[in-house]
């Protein structure tokens, strides 16, 4: 109670600092200009069904689009001039802070999906509040403009600019793989003599062994066949009939016996010797059947129903035509083994005359193939970036739709004038508050016996009361009746203020 007492003793100061507080700062408060804004709403739409097809995608691109847009210091001088904002600026460094204060007015934000708001605040106190939200709106207006101008051209700029990097690539490719095979002609016709055939030396030299060994092995079956094939040759009579004992007549049995000497002879030129299980059957049965015809031919010459009469053999003749290939073979393979066996030897002599040519052969080759390689990926790279920019110049990539055009702002946004007055009445009553609580207790007298008391430890025997006069009554009326008119006067300014703002 009597720290009130104390505050209450010092009301004027209260009251003083009060209406100074609240003075100062409604007039700073109704200083502050007014912040109007204008906003827009834009749809994105990335992309195609003919783009999708071709593996065209632009997940996450639109924002990116959108801020570079925006943000661009191109883009923000043409939105400069384009509102008339460089008027007076002589200076770069004006026009520099005009391009920081436009672009820290400006906000993007994304709401869903490719659903941007894009707004502009304009707060310039050298002007008036229309001329501020017609700067808003004109702001907007021209961002939006730019914003569709400059993304219709930003992707063929971009598919154009890696069209000549992939050209340039490729030239120079093509110069280092000219290069490279010039290297190897002059290489291949320094060693002419040693690089026959393709690969290295190492690589030949070993498919030329496995070739003879393949021709060596056709050579053994063709001597086997032709040795069989001599042998048969020499067991046949060259003539049927006359001395031989065989009759010119037509005997079914004889004419059975032929066919299987043919088949005899089929399978010797087939590679089978006489051990073989269908040679020693056919074998068999030839004289089974030689047997039946000579009994048929002498009972036939006992009827007088034929003459002897020679002729030549068939199988004979058949024979010697086989005989013949199968000679012709073996000396076709035996010549094909002999040039061979002369390569054979051919490499390695130069493999131990020159050991580091197949070394030098293989990294050329190698270099080659590398640069090739590299050639034809750059090229099938060029002509992918090539197919993309006929499908986005024959489509459209990024559609735009302006879901809400700027606004034209009707009240400001900023400041809260209502909020700030309210804030300042308070800030005002709290340090009028602390000021008179301060200079109470700065004041140095005791308000009771009390503190008198216990300030000095000494017991206090009695206190006399204040004798009020009737002047002083009537005076202390009037000071209660100033400080509360200024009270509640204060509380009505401020009151008046929150009506007007809020009206």
């Amino acid at each position: 109670m009597t720290t009130l007492y104390g505050v209450w003793r010092k009301r004027w100061w209260a009251v003083i600092a009060a209406w100074l507080v609240c003075l100062i700062g409604w007039a700073f408060v109704a200083t502050i200009p007014n912040s109007y804004t204008s906003s827009a709403r834009i749809l994105v739409d990335t992309g195609s069904v003919l783009q999708s097809e071709m593996g065209i995608s632009d997940t996450g691109r639109s924002l990116n689009v959108v801020r570079q847009t925006l943000t661009s210091r191109l883009n923000l001088e043409k939105v400069l001039r384009r509102a008339e904002l460089d008027v007076g600026l002589d200076s770069d460094a004006e026009v520099d802070q005009a391009i920081q204060t436009l672009s820290d007015n400006i906000s993007l934000n994304s709401q869903s999906g490719n659903l941007f708001t894009i707004s502009y605040t304009a707060s310039d106190p050298e002007r008036s509040d229309t001329e501020n939200a017609n700067l808003a709106r004109i702001v907007v207006d021209n961002l939006l403009q730019i914003f569709m101008e400059e993304n219709v051209t930003s992707d063929r700029d971009d598919i154009n600019e890696a069209i000549r990097f992939f050209e340039d690539q490729l030239a120079q490719r093509e110069r280092e793989l000219e290069a490279a095979e010039q290297r190897r002609a002059e290489f291949e016709e320094r060693y002419l003599g040693q690089l026959s055939g393709s690969g290295n030396l190492s690589e030949r030299l070993r498919a030329a062994r496995d070739e003879l060994a393949g021709v060596e092995l056709e050579l053994a079956q063709a001597q086997r066949s032709l040795g069989a094939l001599q042998s048969q040759i020499g067991s046949t009579p060259s003539t049927m009939g006359g001395g031989g004992g065989k009759y010119a007549v037509n005997s079914p049995a004889r004419a059975r016996a032929e066919a299987m000497q043919q088949q005899i002879s089929d399978l010797y030129a087939q590679g089978k010797l006489d051990d073989h299980p269908d040679v020693v059957l056919a074998k068999r049965q030839l004289e089974r059947l030689e047997e039946q015809a000579r009994q048929e031919e002498a009972e036939m010459q006992a009827e007088g129903t034929g003459a002897p009469a020679p002729s030549s053999n068939p199988v004979y003749v058949n024979l010697r035509s086989m005989v013949f290939d199968r000679q012709s073979t073996v000396a076709a393979l035996a010549a094909r083994r002999d040039r061979l066996r002369s390569n054979i030897a051919e490499i390695e002599g130069n493999l131990e005359q020159s050991p580091g040519i197949s070394a030098e052969q293989a990294k050329l080759n190698r270099d080659y193939g590398v640069l090739k390689s590299q050639y034809e990926n750059l090229l099938k790279s060029r002509e992918e970036i090539r197919l993309q920019s006929d499908v986005q110049t024959q489509t459209q990539q990024v559609r735009f739709s302006v879901v809400d055009p700027p606004s034209q702002p009707r009240e400001p946004t900023a400041p809260n004038r209502p909020l700030f007055l309210s804030v300042v009445f308070v800030a005002g009553a709290g340090i009028g508050l602390a000021i008179a609580f301060l200079t109470s207790q700065l004041n140095g007298g005791f308000i009771t016996a009390n503190q008198l008391e216990a300030e000095y430890e000494t017991p206090v025997l009695g206190s006399i009361s204040e004798i009020v006069g009737d002047d002083e009554r009537s005076a202390n009326r009037l000071r209660l009746a100033g400080m509360l008119v200024l009270s509640f006067g204060l509380v009505a300014i401020w009151g008046a203020l929150l009506l007007y703002e809020l009206i």
